[in-house]
């Protein structure tokens, strides 16, 4: 008996990951329907370096990638080419590294839990190491149950699952940020290992923007905590801090270097609640008195905004009914966690205050949710789950802690068949997330995902091949989609779309309003000038062209595309000139 209950924690971390695995590779290629302009950017580019060596632009391994009006995190898009070398450019490859990263981070927050509640600090007084045994062996039995609740309660996590299958930067960031913590915990006994660390923390740095403020915050906390061990051990810990001081340095030094560059602020300017270019502030009264003068303060009215924003992120009403707003950030009828977890989220939160012990497990959760929101909060976006990612793991470690304390409360008391009700929320949570993660998030959101090109490209070998195809850009950069579905050859787009001098790649933000992608010429459809003086193939969505359009101007139709709800979702048409 004893020889089977040893492999029950193994045993449930196995199916733990294999839940993981489940939830985030399933049909990763064909759900979400569609491929977003954002994941395909990212599939293009990692596409056109394996060609090429340079990007959609013509820039030879750039450090931060070009993207639409914006600029993108350079490590998804790197670390996506051995992907797409082994197997082609799909949907499935570009989310394959996502998918992949979000099954090891199950694993990695079981270490990481075990190791911030069964961590005996070295170096702290050695003569009376003894007196800590009994605590010792107290936090290993609950080190492991945390651990493993932890690693079960992120595989089936709606949060991490939504950014785990799809191409979000944040997943990869948050990979590493764990990979990071748990590797700089390690080092307190090997201290070598703060070489691995720093790496790790650097490429979340590199990743994703709102880890740029995160992994330092993150690391001075650390630093800051196991200061006196480091102190106690210095002659250990001086080379190997040297070292990774370094290499941290030079890895993120490219970041740092672009980041007053016009191309790195370009979104940040548009989207940072305190930026001078944004003409109104939230809360602002049309008042022109004294008092109006006073309350309509830019600054004042920018610090209000953020508090609202910032408070919104630890909301039970957002976090476990809402959820994010966002179409592609959430699943239909989903809040960002569970709802039979509220309860013990509440009771973790309790314990956590209230015990004494746990200093490092406290620690770590505590500075995690609360510097994670803050990247999130300046940003104009209410309750943003994408840019909040982080906050993902103290809130399921508080959730598990709570669920751990419970378990071990009631085990005494209760017959253990009572605990089916607990598994028969989960199983049903399970099923429920699995019909809309597969059915209704396809069904009711496909247009969120740009359903549909892949449908009507399927149907251009069969036009008049001596006519041109003009695809209307006139909701978004249309002309990726071709590029990534087609796998369009890079050598031939970099040439027929030159844009700007690779001297002006992070400064010059102008772009070309026409794209020219073999036959296909992706730009702002016209009336008149498209339609009534060239014959030629247009597809548009159903707004740009409705059927009152297409009768005044005599176009004919010949495949309407549907979404899976039977909606319009495109329109392939043929233009008849006047003469």
């Amino acid at each position: 008996m004893k020889n089977i209950r040893k492999y029950i924690p193994i045993s449930i971390l196995l199916f733990s990951i294999f839940i993981g695995i489940f939830f985030r590779f399933y049909k990763i290629g064909d759900s979400p329907v569609g491929i977003y302009v954002d994941e395909a950017s990212i599939g293009f580019n990692a596409y056109s370096i394996l060609k090429t060596g340079k990007d959609e632009y013509g820039k030879f391994m750039p450090v931060m990638f070009r993207s639409f009006a914006t600029f993108q995190s350079p490590v998804y898009t790197y670390l996506t080419v051995p992907f797409v070398y082994l197997f082609g450019l799909s949907s499935f490859s570009t989310r394959f590294l996502s998918a992949l990263l979000g099954v090891l981070s199950i694993p990695l927050l079981y270490l990481l839990a075990k190791q911030l509640t069964a961590h005996v600090i070295p170096g702290f007084d050695p003569e009376s190491r003894k007196a800590w045994m009994p605590d010792q062996v107290r936090h290993d039995n609950l080190s492991t149950k945390l651990a493993l609740i932890s690693a079960f309660l992120l595989s089936i996590s709606p949060w991490h699952i939504q950014y785990s299958r799809t191409a979000y930067e944040s997943n990869v960031a948050l990979f590493f940020l764990l990979l990071g913590s748990l590797l700089f915990l390690k080092s307190l006994k090997k201290p070598w290992l703060l070489i691995f660390s720093t790496i790790s923390l650097a490429i979340s740095f590199n990743a994703y923007r709102a880890e740029i403020l995160i992994v330092p915050v993150l690391l001075v906390v650390l630093v800051f905590r196991f200061y006196k061990v480091i102190t106690s051990n210095l002659k250990l810990f001086l080379i190997p801090m040297i070292l990774s001081a370094l290499v941290g340095l030079l890895l993120i030094a490219p970041t740092v270097f672009i980041l007053r560059t016009p191309g790195f602020q370009a979104r940040t300017t548009s989207m940072n609640i305190l930026s001078p270019t944004l003409q109104t502030t939230w809360g602002y009264l049309d008042n022109t008195s004294r008092l109006g003068k006073i309350i309509n303060n830019p600054r004042l009215l920018s610090v209000r905004e953020f508090i609202s924003l910032y408070t919104s992120y630890f909301s039970p009403r957002y976090l476990f009914s809402l959820g994010d707003s966002g179409p592609r950030k959430a699943y239909p009828d989903f809040g960002t966690f569970l709802v039979w977890q509220f309860p013990f989220y509440l009771f973790g939160l309790y314990l956590l205050v209230k015990e004494k012990e746990h200093k490092g497990l406290k620690t770590f959760i505590l500075v995690l949710l609360l510097v994670s929101p803050i990247p999130a909060a300046l940003t104009r976006d209410p309750y943003s789950t994408l840019r909040s990612l982080p906050m993902v793991i103290p809130l399921t470690l508080i959730i598990s802690f709570g669920l751990s304390k419970f378990l071990d409360l009631t085990w005494p008391y209760l017959n253990k068949s009572k605990y089916l009700i607990l598994i028969l929320f989960i199983f049903y949570s399970s099923v429920r997330m699995f019909i809309s993660i597969f059915y209704h998030h396809d069904y009711f959101r496909s247009v969120y995902w740009n359903y549909g090109w892949r449908q009507a490209l399927d149907v251009v070998p069969i036009l008049d091949p001596k006519l041109p195809v003009l695809v209307d850009n006139s909701h978004g950069d249309t002309y990726i989609e071709l590029l990534f579905l087609l796998n369009y050859d890079p050598v031939t787009y970099q040439r027929d779309n030159f844009e700007v001098q690779n001297t002006e790649y992070y400064t010059n933000m102008n772009r070309n309003k026409t794209k020219n992608v073999g036959r296909f010429t992706v730009k702002n459809f016209q009336w008149g000038i498209d339609t009534d003086h060239v014959n030629q193939y247009v597809i548009a969505d159903n707004i740009t062209i409705g059927a009152v359009q297409i009768k005044e101007h005599n176009l004919s139709i010949v495949k309407e595309i549907q979404f899976p709800n039977g909606e319009i979702a495109l329109r392939i048409l043929k233009t008849a000139p006047k003469k």
